[in-house]
């Protein structure tokens, strides 16, 4: 009630009513007879002078000047309100220009922003309106009028007749879109119009309308992009990895070069193509350099899908955010396995014989320079042999220079399957060949040895006849043969002195080898003697086995191990070490091992009828190439059988030269061996390069630590980890560990201390024909 009182009683209506009042004293104040009126002290009024028709003029002349004052009164509100409503309206109207006017420079903000610019015409097109924007997009002056021939006049000449086409079909009511160029000021802007038509309710024309938009960047962003696509699918390989290097993207040249489709590589890392050719340092050298210059490129060598090797040129670009942090990796490959082959086709032409296909003499002397070099490095000798081949020119002479160039390569087919790996065989020139060999022994008597040994398979092989397209050709050819390794040999000198052999060879009637230093020649000489005695010695039963004890820890004879010895009968007791090579080398060494496997069996068939020695094992060696013998197994067998022995006192000592070549072939053989009871030991353990996979598998009894190590352990520290190592080795695998070679008791302490239970050596007792133990 109060709210609508409050209402009410506005300013208009107060006012009003104030008007209203006047009006009133105003009415009684012109009314004659209202002054007459006289009320005396009890209220009552006395009209004087009035008859009773004057009391009615003058109630109607009050009633009228009240109406009158009522009627002004409202006048006035009426007034006072439209002033009021007028002022209020004039507030409304600017507030709504102002929002207008806002609302119209977020739209010219919003069209600048996005380049884009709004128009609208009239139906015959020759009135068009348009926003800043567009203005600053067509180029024209603003407040300038224009219309649809205006237009057309900037478009691109090759654009014409496209955009005049879309504009005809927007005509007959079509809603069009285009993207077109336009020239301003001489600069070529690329637009994309809209054309729509606004429509009454009734679905009549009213006018037309669009949009015009600046898509110029987007353009050039477009052929850039465009441009990179093409240059992505090029005929380089490109991978796009993130900063971890997961592959994002790869091109087709990438699927042809590695094998990997898009599907296999995204998602993978760039390991992937690892080939196994590079170690840890090559790719963390390319890291390195890559964080601090953000480039890297060069030679690599990855690995197809296939497993196939191949080498490859990489480029990696890293790409940086702002901030500087690496974001992306770019890599470019280019697969130069044609490039590798042409270079290496044509180094091949600059260092080898055309003819032959062999060594030149300019990759001759670089390699022997490289190996002279070696060698003065490492206390090994080499030697050169120099071969011509005898009477070469009459083949020439009477059959012709055809058949003398087959006899060459046939030649040169020869000497490549005589010589070994790593040698380097050369044409020096004509019908001269040179063989380089490295890598022979450390003394100079076996080098010799191993020289002469080449040079004599050489001969007979070049000796045999040779098939020149269907003519048999007998020919031989003369070998001089020098040594180097421990003088600051020069490779020229050398090249001198081994041909000089080589004449001598063939002055001495060809089909021959001379050494370029006598001494050399009698080294060889006292070989073949000794070589002769040696088979003398076999059918002479020259040979004796001496028995060395072994023993445990707590100082009780176990067994014992049978050695060979030489009987000579002009140079006394030899030595195996001087004989046992030779033995290998000219093959002795099978029926001089089968000779002792049956003497030691007999002593084990002895032992063992004797109950102080029954209990005891003996250890054989056993060489390599004995034990590759194919009836090996059968031989032993037989042994065992003839002597009437326990097969379980038998302990075969293998070298770790057994697993070189071939080792499920001699785990077979172990194995056949290992069901009659016959034990292994591993000989020389540490002194070879024993494969840990092979030798969990090997079926051994025991690992013998070699006494190279057991003489210096107690001096020297690397020498102490190893045997250590070979003691925990052989405890994880579950074998005995044997020491050999002991000579002092601290020696027989320390290796107490690290766990080895087995002894053998000069402190429990020397070799000799019988089993003699000396209490350490």
């Amino acid at each position: 009630m109060h709210a609508y009182l409050r209402q009410f009683f506005t300013r208009p209506l107060l006012f009003a009513l104030a008007i209203f009042l006047l009006s009133l004293f105003v009415s009684f104040s012109l009314i004659p007879e209202l002054r007459d009126w006289n009320i005396d002290d009890t209220s009552s009024v006395k009209l004087a002078h009035a008859s009773n028709t004057a009391r009615h003029d003058l109630l109607f002349n009050y009633l009228i000047g009240f109406v009158f004052s009522a009627m002004l009164a409202y006048l006035v509100r009426l007034l006072l309100e439209a002033r009021q409503q007028k002022h209020g309206l004039k507030k409304i109207i600017e507030k709504r220009t102002a929002q207008l006017a806002q609302r119209e420079a977020e739209l010219r903000r919003a069209q600048a922003m996005s380049k884009t610019g709004s128009w609208i015409s009239s139906l015959d097109n020759q009135d068009i309106r348009y926003t800043e924007e567009a203005c600053r997009i067509w180029g024209i002056s603003p407040g300038s009028k224009i219309t649809c021939t205006t237009l057309i006049q900037r478009i691109h000449p090759d654009d014409k007749t496209l955009v005049i086409n879309t504009w005809a079909k927007a005509m007959t009511g079509q809603d069009m879109e285009i993207e077109h160029r336009i020239l301003v000021d001489t600069q070529t802007r690329w637009l994309h119009i809209q054309i729509k038509l606004e429509r009454q309710a009734d679905g009549s024309a009213i006018n037309r309308y669009g949009t015009v938009q600046d898509i110029t960047e987007r353009k050039r962003v477009e052929e850039d992009l465009r441009i990179a696509a093409i240059a992505f699918e090029g005929q380089e390989g490109m991978v796009i990895t993130d900063e971890r290097r997961t592959i994002l993207r790869v091109n087709q040249a990438f699927t042809r070069i590695t094998g990997y489709t898009r599907e296999e590589a995204i998602g993978k890392q760039t390991s992937l193509l690892k080939s196994g050719m590079h170690g840890n340092s090559f790719y963390a050298e390319m890291t390195a350099y890559l964080e601090k210059s953000g480039y890297w490129q060069g030679e690599i060598w990855n690995r197809r899908k296939s497993g196939e090797v191949y080498p490859e040129w990489l480029t990696i670009t890293a790409v940086k955010s702002g901030n500087g942090n690496v974001v992306n990796y770019v890599a470019t490959m280019l697969d130069i396995t044609q490039r590798k082959t042409t270079e290496a086709k044509l180094e091949h032409l600059a260092y080898h014989d055309a003819l032959t296909g062999l060594a030149n003499r300019r990759l001759l002397l670089d390699r022997l320079q490289h190996t002279l070099l070696s060698k003065s490095r490492h206390n090994r000798f080499g030697a050169l042999l120099f071969l011509d081949l005898d009477n070469f020119k009459s083949i020439n002479d009477t059959i012709g220079h055809g058949k003398g160039d087959l006899l060459l390569q046939v030649v040169a087919k020869r000497l490549a399957h005589s010589i070994r790996q790593g040698d380097t065989l050369a044409r020096h020139g004509g019908d001269e060949f040179v063989l380089l060999l490295d890598d022979l022994s450390d003394n100079l008597r076996e080098a010799a040895i191993e020289a002469q040994m080449i040079a004599a398979k050489i001969l007979s092989d070049l000796h045999q006849p040779y098939d020149l397209e269907h003519f048999e050709y007998h020919s031989s050819a003369s070998i001089g043969i020098t040594l180097f390794g421990r003088q600051n040999d020069n490779a020229e000198e050398l090249l001198k002195q081994v041909e000089v052999a080589m004449y001598e060879a063939k002055a001495s009637g060809g089909n021959l080898f001379r050494f370029f230093d006598l001494d050399m020649l009698d080294i060889v000489n006292a070989r073949a003697a000794m070589e002769a005695d040696l088979r003398l010695g076999l059918t002479q039963q020259q040979f004796v086995l001496h028995y060395q004890p072994q023993v445990n820890a707590a100082g009780t004879i176990i067994g014992a191990e049978a050695l060979v010895r030489w009987q000579h009968p002009l140079r006394g007791l030899v030595s195996p070490a001087e004989f046992i090579p030779l033995a290998e080398e000219s093959g002795l060494i099978i029926p001089l091992g089968i000779w002792i496997l049956q003497t030691a069996c007999q002593k084990l068939a002895e032992w063992q009828r004797d109950p102080a020695t029954s209990a005891l094992t003996l250890a054989v060696n056993v060489s390599a190439r004995q034990f590759k013998q194919i009836d090996f197994v059968a031989q032993v067998q037989d042994i065992i059988r003839h002597a009437s022995i326990d097969a379980s006192k038998l302990k075969l000592e293998l070298t770790e030269s057994l697993l070189v070549d071939n080792a499920e072939e001699t785990i077979a053989r172990m194995n056949q061996l290992k069901m009659q009871g016959v034990g292994f030991s591993l000989d020389d353990f540490g002194t070879g390069y024993s494969s840990l996979s092979y030798l969990r598998r090997l079926p051994l009894d025991q690992l013998k630590i070699d006494q190279s190590f057991v003489r210096e352990m107690l001096n020297n520290t690397n020498d102490a980890v190893i045997t250590r190592t070979i003691i925990g080795l052989g405890q994880s695998l579950g074998l005995a560990v044997i020491a050999e070679g002991v000579e002092t008791s601290a020696q027989q302490k320390f290796l107490v201390q690290q766990g080895c239970q087995a002894f053998q050596g000069y402190l429990y007792g020397k070799p000799s024909p019988d089993l003699i133990y000396t209490k350490g």
